[in-house]
């Protein structure tokens, strides 16, 4: 990047957050180009991966352009939007590292070889979600999309597809966890009756 930083003081920031709440596509575009590489910085340094950092701040500028009516001047501009970074870079970091884990334990096809019901216990959780909760799980640890992405893709604000995640994968644990769960059933038992 050879153009050089601009550099705002915290009275022209605090201008070009009041005017982007107000729907002012430059003042927006004014304060993204103003913090771009700072803010970069950030999400590069916690997620080591310049192309995951990229996409995050796709995201931090959804958010801030999003949340600039939020904004109150009860804490410093930058620190604010460095807050926004952060926590999408550590949910980026979070995600990313399920999804790496999730890829790492079903690498080897042996492991659907030795426990073909592993496949059926994780289908059949599955099947138990509601579609939107279905899809939302598919589409972040199947396909490895950004919940801007999904939010895109199922034409939702971001806050649902969070909102719709959380919930499934609650709903997964509780499916999964269960004591005494019908659908998985050891191959040596007859399946219960009701």
């Amino acid at each position: 990047m050879g153009r050089r930083d601009i550099i705002l003081n915290e009275d022209v920031t605090r201008a070009l957050i009041e005017e982007t709440a107000r729907g002012d596509e430059r003042a927006f575009e004014t304060l993204c180009r103003a913090y771009e590489r700072p803010l970069f910085s950030v999400a590069l340094n916690i997620l080591r991966n310049r192309d995951l950092a990229n996409e995050v701040m796709q995201d931090v500028r959804l958010a801030i352009w999003d949340s600039a009516r939020n904004f109150k001047g009860e804490c410093k501009p930058f620190s604010w939007m460095y807050a926004i970074v952060r926590h999408k870079a550590m949910n980026a970091r979070r995600r990313n590292a399920l999804s790496a884990e999730f890829k790492e334990s079903h690498a080897d096809g042996n492991v659907y070889r030795e426990k073909p019901e592993l496949d059926s216990v994780i289908c059949d959780g599955l099947k138990e979600l509601s579609p939107e909760h279905r899809l939302v799980i598919i589409l972040t640890y199947y396909f490895n999309l950004s919940q801007n992405h999904i939010s895109q893709i199922l034409d939702c604000p971001v806050g649902t597809v969070k909102s719709r995640l959380s919930h499934a994968l609650r709903q997964l644990r509780e499916i999964w966890k269960s004591p005494v769960n019908p659908r998985i059933v050891p191959h040596n038992s007859a399946p219960r009756e009701s």
